[in-house]
């Protein structure tokens, strides 16, 4: 699919960025390789990756219009939004999880804002191609989360079980294969990808939410347009 387009620009957050949970070091780090740049590498097409750790779409799209004003030279721009936008305030759920606390970006506003990236692009004359995410790991992020203090109890009172944390990411996921459909946007299953290998956590890290080195490989598999093994 990729090998079609001269050269490739990339929006996205962290996952496409390449950022990886070092459970060693506790921190997060940088690939030297992660799976935008070895499939351009596979491919040899020259790749723009503008994605960055936290990133929303709101502010993707931000620094999407700031580059078409500047004559962005790409003929394809792939998009990769979600895992931030449906974050919550999780300290401050655990202080009080009565409130009704709402997502960085709430799903109606989300699903907009990526509709206006898909036609923003296409007045510049670049294919938008959409990504699904990556499924998360409910238990590893609840984890996560409370690691830092938090109080569990609250947060579980709030959501209902901890699976909550997995279905409201997907309801993300699915709005963007939805628009990917409707309007008739080239798509990579990525989150196909790795809810179709036998066990989908052991390429997800510790943290729950960001692709290990071997997820990594399987998006790369999804972008290249090879059989995963």
């Amino acid at each position: 699919m990729l090998n079609l387009y001269r050269k490739i620009g990339i929006w996205g957050d962290s996952i496409f960025k390449g950022v990886v949970f070092d459970e060693v070091k506790g921190a997060y780090k940088l690939l030297a390789a992660g799976a935008i740049e070895s499939a351009a590498r596979i491919l040899n097409i020259p790749v723009l990756n503008k994605s960055r750790f936290g990133n929303t779409i709101g502010r993707g799209k931000g620094q999407l219009e700031r580059a078409l004003k500047d004559g962005l030279d790409c003929d394809l721009v792939m998009l990769e939004y979600g895992g931030n936008d449906c974050d919550l305030d999780w300290a401050a759920i655990s202080e009080d999880p009565s409130l009704d606390h709402q997502p960085k970006t709430p799903l109606s506003l989300f699903k907009e804002t990526f509709y206006q990236m898909i036609v923003l692009l296409r007045q510049y004359g670049i294919e938008p191609v959409l990504a699904s995410l990556p499924p998360l790991h409910s238990q590893r992020y609840f984890d996560f989360i409370v690691s830092r203090g938090l109080n569990s109890d609250n947060i579980m009172s709030f959501l209902g079980d901890v699976e909550k944390i997995y279905r409201h990411q997907e309801a993300y996921s699915l709005a963007v294969t939805t628009l990917a459909a409707t309007e008739k946007c080239l798509y990579a299953p990525v989150r196909e990808a790795f809810l179709d290998v036998r066990n989908f956590p052991a390429y997800i890290c510790a943290d729950g939410i960001h692709p290990n080195e071997k997820g990594h490989l399987l998006m790369q598999n999804v972008l290249t347009g090879m059989v995963p093994t």
